[in-house]
């Protein structure tokens, strides 16, 4: 398992302090490494390679903090979004339900801190851009650096104008005497943004360029992949299909065979990277992230604090048999996704608990979830071939668009060329002695049935529990194990998936499933079972997109948002796409009051020169 990264991005306690400076927000540096290297200051930091090297991993670290990627930003872009709800307990992080509802003022918490996070981001960007063209060092790593650290100015800047609207633009280090800046207009933040990305891809290696021990850093296709999302943003077409598909013809990326495992330790900076947050756990404590505990199990076992909850909009969303639901969805009583093994318990203080299981990292790795090792995907080339796909569709070369979204519909789809409409879950032996079957533990078993398909048409039933008694006990209200497929016993979900992989579309399927219930009467609770044999006639699994007009459009969009569930684009995207009234209307959305949140009142009382967005 490849756990501990090469690239790690953390600073000495010179370097906070040197570059501890006012950010408008005025908050402050966390020292991450305590031991004493010596005083330093701006006049003598930037002399040396060693330097600037050191700058640069400084705008990176900025990426790992709590301001930047977490609960805040997890609020802003999925819990806003249909993909999400706050999760959590009904009254623990009460200002994030005001994002989801839509019922926030320039007072909510999630807007001073991602302010305060991203341009913190963007002063050492500026510190490193301004000093590092001085040192007397290599000049083809002095313009790669310089070059890291515009994508990385970018990439701050991209966030923060798609969230507040125009803000102030800095471009050089300020101080503190000169925080007081006005907001500069959208078109000129996203020029800015333009030139940074231009500039980073014209000095940036390729992928394949840069040594096993600086892998993560940013890279020619990441400043290009993320350009033709800026583009995207523009409506600019025809340049965000040019950014893209030299993305595609560099072949420096490809599509990982596997999607579960993109997510997994061993997906890490893999084929299909363009750009991740680079983490590392270890018993130090330094260099992870708290992404994973924000999102992690809550309860048993006890993993983190459940907020960013999968909706049943999103569950809804796959077509029969995705198996990217599975690879997305962290579902109550189901094994947790790297050992040791444990099994989601039901938190009776959660309503409707579900987790992303993307954000998840092996339970024993050594820094614990708070400091979790799991880097964070932000660039993938997926994303990068389906916005290609929407930029042809737009265009008008849709039979290049059909192409592109069919080519990651095929990667979903891996051995498998039929479903038959559910989504299995394997038996944990909880549920199966809760059952008095503790012999069909691993058993697979129907945990999910989609609203259309084969399986619906037989009216087959997702699986149904409750807790009763105080919450205490168990009670399994209805499901349906899976005991063979055409005649042959399936005792684990490899084998259920081996059968299927083998069948055909059109092909007539035989299942054979043990339906258990139960029921309770007075404190007594009485199980029942029968035997229920059905034939379904399979379905293609995700078959490739044919479609054409208004129609191919909503298909490209619909692929997006299943293969970047949970992955914080949707709620960006359905903004740029002009669908966010139509789609979180019923969520409190208005068009017009919600196109950017508000300006953060803490920025306002510090700054008067800022004026706030119409609406607050």
């Amino acid at each position: 398992m490849k756990y501990l990264k090469p690239f790690k991005p953390i600073l000495s306690i010179a370097l906070v302090g040197l570059m501890g400076g006012v950010l408008l927000s005025g908050c402050e540096d966390q020292l991450l490494d305590k031991e004493p290297r010596g005083e330093l200051t701006q006049a003598s930091f930037f002399k040396t390679e060693d330097h600037a090297v050191q700058a640069t991993n400084a705008t990176y670290e900025v990426m790992r903090g709590f301001n930047v990627h977490t609960m805040q930003w997890l609020g802003m872009t999925e819990m806003a979004s249909d993909n999400a709800s706050k999760g959590s307990t009904p009254f623990d992080g009460a200002f994030l339900i005001d994002l989801e509802e839509f019922s926030y003022d320039a007072s909510n918490g999630a807007f001073g801190a991602t302010w305060s996070g991203y341009y913190q981001g963007i002063y050492r960007a500026n510190l490193a851009i301004k000093n590092i063209p001085d040192i007397d060092m290599d000049t083809g790593k002095r313009a790669r650096l310089v070059g890291e650290n515009k994508f990385l100015r970018a990439y701050y800047y991209f966030f923060l104008v798609r969230a507040f609207g125009g803000v102030p633009l800095l471009t050089e280090p300020i101080e503190p005497d000169e925080i007081r800046q006005p907001r500069a207009p959208a078109d000129s933040v996203y020029a800015q943004i333009v030139r940074d990305l231009q500039d980073a891809a014209d000095k940036l290696p390729l992928k394949s360029e840069y040594s096993e021990s600086e892998l993560g850093r940013a890279t020619q296709g990441a400043a290009e992949g993320l350009l033709a999302k800026v583009y995207m943003f523009r409506h600019n077409y025809e340049d965000a299909q040019e950014m893209a598909e030299s993305v595609i013809t560099s072949n420096e990326y490809s599509l990982y065979p596997d999607y579960d495992e993109i997510f997994q330790p061993e997906g890490e900076n893999s084929s299909e990277s363009l750009f991740e947050v680079q983490a590392v756990s270890n018993s130090e404590g330094l260099g992870g992230t708290p992404y994973s505990v924000v999102q992690g199990v809550r309860g048993t076992p006890n993993l983190g604090w459940g907020f960013n909850n999968p909706t049943r909009d999103l569950m809804q969303a796959y077509e029969p048999g995705d198996p990217r639901m599975q690879s997305t969805i962290l579902f109550v009583h189901e094994m947790l996704p790297y050992g040791p093994e444990d099994v989601v318990n039901d938190n009776p203080n959660m309503e409707d608990e579900r987790y992303n299981q993307k954000s998840f990292i092996p339970k024993d790795s050594p820094g614990g979830n708070w400091n979790g090792g799991s880097n964070i995907r932000r660039l993938r080339y997926a994303d990068v071939m389906l916005l290609a796909a929407e930029a042809a569709y737009q265009n008008n070369e849709p039979s290049r668009a059909r192409t592109l979204v069919n080519q990651v519909r095929e990667r979903a789809r891996g051995d498998q060329e039929a479903t038959i409409g559910l989504s299995p879950g394997t038996l944990t032996g909880l549920v199966a002695d809760t059952l008095g079957m503790s012999h069909k533990e691993d058993k697979p078993f129907v945990r999910y049935v989609d609203t259309e398909g084969p399986a619906a048409d037989a009216d087959i039933e997702s699986y149904s529990w409750s807790l009763i008694n105080n919450n205490q006990q168990l009670l399994v209200e209805s499901i349906d194990i899976i005991e063979s497929v055409d005649g042959t016993e399936v005792a684990n979900m490899d084998e259920f998936e081996s059968e299927m992989a083998a069948k055909s579309p059109g092909q007539d399927v035989s299942v054979e499933i043990r339906r258990v219930t139960q029921t309770q009467n007075n404190g007594q609770v009485t199980t029942d079972s029968a035997t229920v044999n059905v034939t379904f006639t399979a379905e293609q699994l995700l078959p490739d997109i044919t479609s054409s007009g208004e129609q191919l459009l909503e298909d490209i969009r619909h692929e997006r948002r299943v293969e970047l569930a949970m992955e914080q684009h949707r709620f960006f995207d359905l903004q740029r796409q002009g669908r966010a009234a139509e789609v979180l209307g019923d969520q409190g959305y208005q068009e017009g009051v919600h196109d950017v949140y508000a300006i953060p009142q803490n920025e306002l009382d510090l700054n008067p020169a800022l004026e706030q967005n119409e609406g607050f």
